[in-house]
């Protein structure tokens, strides 16, 4: 039997990763003035995605680079201040300062859970939400997804392994999920008068439904 073996190639990828990873040091403290478009970004993100379901029915091998352990934040969160995408410093976790992003695609799960996040700036980033449920435990379409409304505290902005610009969220407790209806939730962003008439008793139903489909979070939600 022939069986292909591609550890060699895999060795030259994470190879080419820890290139990237070691010069992202160099630039600590740097401000990027080259983040891509949501136009940019966006196709490239969902052709990936789907590519990546494709993949994982034939099998594949994620990796992922552990960054230097740091503790969550402890600061309440009235005393965080907001800030920008566009504010933010690459290899930097900004104490004292949080995010507040919508989810403009729906997650891939790898080794964590990768996203596209905007801020009402209309900037957008990936967002990479490590050490949460397991996905038989928890879908990560129940954790988040397209229109999601994320705040996130003392953000730590990244090169990640593919060179592009990324945010890693490790600690759970550091990301917090926003109400549409939440005074924190810009204007554009919230429900319109339509949406905001669905009845009780449907959502009830919603939740029901759930329930017996065994999808214990989403009924939480709902």
């Amino acid at each position: 039997m022939d069986v292909y073996n591609d550890t060699g190639q895999f060795f030259h990828v994470v190879q080419r990763h820890k290139q990237i990873l070691q010069k992202a040091k160099k630039r600590k403290g740097q401000r990027p003035h080259d983040r891509k478009s949501r136009e940019e970004l966006y196709p490239g993100f969902m052709m990936a995605l789907l590519a990546g379901g494709q993949r994982e029915q034939r099998g594949m091998m994620h990796s992922s680079f552990i960054p230097p352990a740091y503790l969550p934040c402890t600061t309440p969160l009235a005393e965080l201040r907001r800030v920008g995408i566009r504010d933010l410093q690459l290899e930097i976790h900004h104490r004292g300062t949080y995010l507040l992003l919508r989810a403009i695609t729906p997650p891939s799960r790898m080794t964590g859970i990768m996203v596209l996040v905007e801020d009402d700036h209309a900037d957008v980033v990936m967002l990479q939400l490590y050490h949460q449920e397991e996905e038989d435990t928890r879908e990560a379409t129940d954790i988040v997804n397209v229109g999601t409304i994320l705040l996130v505290k003392e953000p730590f902005f990244k090169v990640m392994a593919s060179g592009e610009y990324g945010l890693r969220v490790d600690h759970p407790s550091d990301v917090i999920h926003v109400d549409k209806n939440d005074p924190r939730t810009p204007a554009a962003w919230r429900p319109r008068v339509l949406e905001i008439e669905l009845s009780a008793e449907s959502l009830k139903l919603k939740g029901n439904s759930a329930m017996g489909e065994g999808k214990y979070w989403q009924a939480i939600i709902e």
